[in-house]
């Protein structure tokens, strides 16, 4: 990611226009049944740690990285309100580089580097768990988005063809298109 791109997200975060949710998104929280809660996770561009802590507050060992200093503090401030610790970690995602067989649990929420797809199907361990949410072409209906930063339809099928697809599912409502998808990387 740029330089450009950090310092806006950093005056995103910082901005007192800014509000953002403290909940938990709602596709994690509706299929929170599939978390067991145990080992270690990961939530690629955390931002304010909503995931991240919900995560934690499951019982896994977590990992939070964003670009933003501001969005890390705010994930840090969380966890810390909600008495669970999330280990946190300012990384550039071009330079990130995600370790085989490392997590079981993955989660990534609006947010697109199609480059990272091949390396969050490796750090998955056998069995664990991708949760990713992002907007999809229905989304530039609404915004002026650029086409690249938004999913095909379908594509998050595609990217996990070879997991068990244990939720799906593509929302055009409420002035906005996304993808869900909660999937479990199969024994090798």
């Amino acid at each position: 990611m740029s330089p450009k791109d950090k310092k806006k997200w950093n005056q995103k975060y910082q901005s007192a226009e800014h509000v953002s949710s403290r909940e938990p998104s709602e596709w994690l929280v509706e299929n929170a049944l599939l978390l067991t809660g145990k080992g270690r996770a990961l939530d690629i561009a955390c931002g304010e740690g909503r995931n991240a802590v919900y995560a934690a507050s499951m019982g896994y060992d977590v990992l939070g990285i964003d670009i933003s200093e501001a969005g890390i503090r705010k994930t840090e401030t969380l966890a810390r309100e909600k008495n669970v610790f999330v280990e946190t970690r300012v990384t550039d995602l071009d330079e990130y580089e995600l370790t085989d067989n490392t997590f079981d649990l993955v989660l990534c929420f609006n947010f697109l580097d199609r480059k990272l797809f091949p390396g969050i199907r490796r750090a998955l361990k056998p069995g664990g768990l991708i949760f990713y949410e992002t907007f999809n072409l229905d989304h530039l209906k609404y915004t002026s988005f650029k086409r690249e930063w938004v999913l095909e339809y379908n594509e998050l099928l595609e990217q996990f063809k070879n997991f068990r697809i244990l939720r799906y599912r593509e929302v055009n409502r409420d002035e906005t298109g996304f993808a869900s998808i909660t999937a479990q990387k199969m024994d090798e």
